[in-house]
């Protein structure tokens, strides 16, 4: 699900674009960014700001992760093309594993960066061993967020059962970051079960014959699909 960000204006300069400073009379009780997703009315006041560089630089501050940002990079850099982006934009896409080709890359550290070839590799390799530590904290929060939809939406035993049997889904997901073939991946994984599809086609979530509490089948698996895929979730202080 692609997302906005949006940038306030005062006197009609954007912030962060225009201005990078202001304080917070200027700014009326209004935030001075704000995330929407793509198609929703932008608020009066806000304009939009996508971009690579906005999205890296303002997105981490206001989104509920950081594969908010990873997602909206990739999404870009796959529409901008990988020889159509400036060096900071490419800076960015290997910062957050957001390219496709890992020669385009290591050419661009040899020749923009004056690295070798061999401190080129090592240091994407770096680069997307950061990537993943940070996908597989994100991972494990949404998953914390899931169990509480879960825990809403089933008898409490059946929300335990559920969690029981998908262990090894759960795992591949909040370890390696695995949603299901749907998404790109080349195994299965939880959308798959959450979804329906692919291996758990007529034996996935809807057909484990649990009793919903609250709302329907399509709502439960949307605001899983939400949290999980998109991000979209209420944080709440944690003890």
């Amino acid at each position: 699900m692609r997302k906005q960000l949006l940038a306030y204006k005062i006197n009609n300069q954007i912030i962060g674009v225009d201005i990078e400073s202001w304080n917070l009379t200027q700014l009326n009780g209004n935030e001075p960014f704000k995330i929407i997703i793509s198609g929703d009315t932008v608020p009066s006041g806000y304009t939009d700001i996508v971009s690579i560089q906005n999205w890296y630089n303002f997105g981490l501050n206001i989104a509920n992760d950081y594969l908010v940002i990873k997602f909206e990079v990739r999404e870009l850099v796959n529409e901008i093309g990988w020889n159509n982006l400036n060096n900071d934009e490419k800076d960015i896409a290997i910062i957050t594993y957001s390219y496709d080709s890992m020669m385009d890359a290591i050419t661009y550290l040899m020749t923009e960066k004056g690295m070798n070839e061999y401190q080129a590799q090592g240091y994407l390799l770096q680069e997307w061993h950061k990537h993943h530590g940070k996908l597989i904290d994100v991972c494990k929060k949404r998953w914390f967020y899931v169990k509480f939809f879960v825990a809403q939406h089933l008898k409490f035993a059946d929300a335990e059962d559920l969690l029981d049997n998908c262990q090894t889904l759960i795992w591949a997901y909040s370890e390696c970051g695995r949603l299901g073939i749907e998404y790109g991946d080349n195994n299965n994984g939880i959308m798959d079960y959450i979804e329906s599809t692919n291996l758990f086609e007529n034996q996935g979530l809807r057909e484990t014959g649990y009793e919903l509490q609250l709302g329907t089948w399509d709502s439960f698996i949307t605001e899983m699909k939400n949290v999980l895929v998109s991000g979209i979730y209420i944080k709440y202080n944690e003890i």
